[in-house]
């Protein structure tokens, strides 16, 4: 799923819900979230309430599955933890590069 350059919480919901409700096996993948030209409005609120829905699909099926923003910005780190929270089984981290989380990716595979 790609998201352009920006997105709001609505969309961002509406694109998730969406894709979660069509492919309820995905919430057993891992995640990988290239944000290096984001610039969108996805609150902490939406990310709660995208969070309620997903724990009501996931059902443990995303223990240990990994969620990785890859970004330059060295605000983004804190943001993702507060945002972890929400998604105890899920492992959530954040590279400055598209390198690292493949790297991260293959040696998970492993």
């Amino acid at each position: 799923m790609r998201f352009a350059i920006s997105t709001n919480g609505p969309a961002f919901m509406a694109a998730m819900q969406g894709w979660i409700d069509q492919h309820p096996e995905a919430v057993g993948y891992d995640w990988l979230y290239d944000m290096r030209i984001y610039h969108g409005t996805v609150s902490h609120d939406d990310m709660t309430q995208f969070a309620r829905a997903y724990a009501t699909i996931a059902d443990e099926r995303d223990t240990g599955r990994y969620a990785i923003f890859v970004s330059p910005d060295l605000g983004l780190p804190l943001w993702i933890r507060a945002c972890a929270l929400h998604f105890p089984r899920r492992i959530f981290t954040v590279v400055r590069t598209m390198a690292d989380a493949e790297k991260l990716l293959k040696r998970e595979a492993c």
